[in-house]
């Protein structure tokens, strides 16, 4: 068993034997591997472990997805169409595959497939479109495209000003009306646009959630509690969850260890930080190390 991993009986109500080898470089189950969490406080631990385990047989989030097999990452990708920006994005900047944007995929290049930014129309969807045309210019500009980039850099920041002028104070929205709305727009706004966030609006939204997002899925949650500069609530959040799957090993990830699989911090040689009293992610592949 690799260093720090708990046995699996510690993990599921059921025997695996793969359990070793998702953890263990050059396995014969895998591609790749994923990371070992060591020295961290237990319950979070075992909330990262149990969510490892969910997504052996899942479907894992595009950071699990493209450290744990990225061979079969890369067929997924091309055969879907590319139309999952975030999954694309995650595996290049892990994998460091360039020659993956210029294969084809439904009979376009997957660099065209990622220039189709999403429709906005909501809250959510605005927010979306803004961090997506943020991460599309930053590639653009690694490949030299930089007229192209400039131009989506600023159509992205007249997006998000679009956003920012319906929000009505303390997290909320003056289009997003429902529940389901009102989260929708915290995940998105936070998770995809938190540097047009000033210090008044974060707080607001850090207490939105504290209120009013309780009973919501704490993957999402706690993400955006990271891109808002608040981990440690994010962390409570994690260790406390009932079911953990995707959604909050992708939080652990990209949020708590800040693991950058996007391509504003490939441009910007951030990759991932280390959190006191959270412990640390060990058995990392060449490219976050």
């Amino acid at each position: 068993m690799p260093e720090g991993v708990p046995s699996i009986d510690r993990v599921a109500d059921q025997g695996d034997d793969r359990w070793p080898a998702a953890f263990t470089p050059g396995n014969a189950q895998w591609s790749g591997h994923l990371p070992t969490l060591t020295d961290a406080p237990e319950a979070l631990a075992l909330a990262y472990y149990r969510a490892a385990w969910q997504v052996l047989d899942g479907a894992p989030g595009p950071r699990a997805a493209a450290l744990l097999d990225p061979v079969r990452t890369r067929a997924h990708l091309l055969a879907g169409e590319a139309t999952d920006f975030r999954a694309v994005e995650a595996y290049v900047v892990l994998t460091g595959d360039l020659d993956l944007l210029a294969e084809k995929a439904g009979g376009a290049t997957v660099l065209d497939r990622l220039r189709g930014l999403p429709d906005g129309g909501t809250v959510a969807l605005d927010a979306a479109r803004v961090g997506r045309a943020r991460s599309l210019a930053a590639l653009l500009r690694r490949l030299g495209e930089r007229d192209e980039a400039a131009a989506i850099e600023v159509a992205a920041a007249e997006d998000a000003r679009g956003v920012l002028a319906r929000y009505a104070g303390g997290g909320r929205w003056r289009t997003a009306e429902t529940p389901d709305d009102l989260a929708a727009a915290f995940r998105a706004v936070a998770g995809e646009m938190p540097e047009f966030l000033d210090l008044l609006q974060r707080g607001e939204l850090v207490e939105f959630a504290d209120r009013q997002l309780g009973a919501e899925p704490p993957g999402g949650v706690a993400y955006a509690l990271c891109r808002l500069g608040r981990p440690d609530r994010a962390a409570v959040l994690l260790a406390g969850a009932a079911s953990p799957g995707a959604a909050e090993l992708e939080a652990i990830l990209g949020g708590l260890f800040a693991i950058r699989a996007d391509f504003p911090g490939w441009e910007a040689g951030s990759r991932r930080v280390t959190r006191p009293g959270l412990g640390r992610l060990e058995n990392l592949p060449a490219a976050l190390t």
